[in-house]
């Protein structure tokens, strides 16, 4: 060992070792510097990204544990774990919700899905006019006080919010009290866990052009029955998945949107006031769901470039902790500038918009739908 680490460590370096950084992940093949907790010895060879990654995040799970005290926390790796595991499954409206975990079930509704006949103003925006529901397999532990901690909401703004909080390292999501700013995190746990919900509800355009509707009327061949043709193939489509329609906007910014992919962090680090964590290794080495107190300046130890941190302030006052940290931070607060004014100088601010008043009118329906049976089975 003693040989070859010192030949590793003396021989002249070749080119391909040249345009290598030293860091833990660079590309396909990486130089790896694997540091053992308190042995002070480390060894340098040449990994492919996924083992190095592997190994680094074997390590950070055994220190968390012997030097933090992180323990297992029993709910949460119940929830990710059915989460992970459950079958994904559409549900037509007139479907009711089926009991019993295994499932994630997803249902889009809209103003015919209300139960009793009400006047809704019609929405300035096609993005106002639904709701996708989504049933999880398992409440969301730290969420039971609430009528319905199985269900989430999901709005197209959501996805946006989504797609926008993965193209910039930190970001502010603030919004007015009560517009589930901090639910929006479980949201993004959901869909970073669940890729495939993302693929679901992948954004696309509706073109409204003239050509359109000369080509229904003529029948001529041209333009306007390529677009009859095609509007038909995602009529036939949307019937199987589940997809997003979004308001018409300029040709560049659509390709731009559909190209983008944001960033899926390896480890998520939800954080009440940076002082208590849940740890959730999305391509880890653990399905295990991590939970343990510490300083707020200890969040750059056990976070780096590929992980996000989740800022939730609870009932304190603590500003957004964000000195020497790499990890992209998303941090959901009130509007309270007090709390970000320093983190704002360097993050990205989002605005959470309101939801219309179908979409609260289809929220009310489901706690109350929940509220009643929690009520016959007690």
């Amino acid at each position: 060992l003693t040989h070859s680490l010192t030949h590793s460590l003396t021989r002249p370096a070749s080119p391909l070792m040249l345009c290598l950084k030293p860091v833990f992940t660079t590309g396909i093949l990486t130089t790896n510097r694997l540091a053992v907790p308190g042995s002070g010895l480390r060894i340098h060879r040449l990994v492919t990204s996924r083992t190095s990654e592997m190994a680094h995040m074997e390590l950070l799970v055994d220190r968390l544990k012997k030097k933090y005290e992180a323990e297992v926390h029993p709910g949460f790796t119940a929830w990710i774990q059915s989460v992970q595991t459950a079958h994904i499954v559409n549900r037509d409206n007139e479907q009711g919700w089926q009991d019993g975990d295994g499932l994630i079930q997803i249902k889009r509704m809209k103003e015919e899905d209300l139960q009793h006949e009400v006047l809704v103003p019609k929405s300035e925006h096609p993005y106002d006019d639904y709701l996708d529901v989504i049933k999880l397999p398992m409440e969301i532990p730290m969420e039971k006080r609430i009528p319905a901690p199985q269900f989430l909401f999901i709005r197209p703004d959501d996805y946006a919010l989504f797609y926008c909080c993965g193209k910039k390292d930190w970001c502010i999501l603030t919004g007015n009290p009560g517009i589930s700013k901090s639910w929006f995190q479980w949201k993004f746990i959901l869909l970073c866990y669940r890729q495939e919900l993302l693929d679901r509800f992948v954004p696309f355009m509706e073109e409204e052009d003239d050509d359109y509707k000369e080509g229904e009327e003529d029948g001529k061949e041209g333009k306007g029955t390529e677009q009859v043709l095609k509007k038909r193939k995602m009529e036939s489509d949307a019937k199987k998945v589940l997809v997003v329609p979004y308001q018409r906007r300029q040709k560049a910014d659509q390709n731009l949107l559909q190209q983008s992919k944001p960033f899926l962090p390896n480890l998520i680090v939800r954080t009440i006031s940076g002082t208590k964590s849940y740890l959730f290794f999305v391509n880890g080495p653990t399905n295990d769901v991590l939970y343990f107190e510490h300083s707020p300046n200890a969040l750059s130890r056990f976070t780096d470039a590929k992980s996000t941190i989740l800022w939730e302030p609870g009932e304190d006052t603590a500003v957004v902790c964000y000195e020497e940290i790499d990890a992209h931070i998303i941090a959901t607060v009130s509007p309270n500038r007090e709390r970000f004014h320093e983190f704002q100088k360097r993050a990205k601010m989002f605005y959470m918009p309101c939801p219309s008043e179908l979409q609260l009118r289809l929220m009310g329906q489901i706690y109350r739908s929940a509220g009643e049976e929690q009520y016959h089975h007690s």
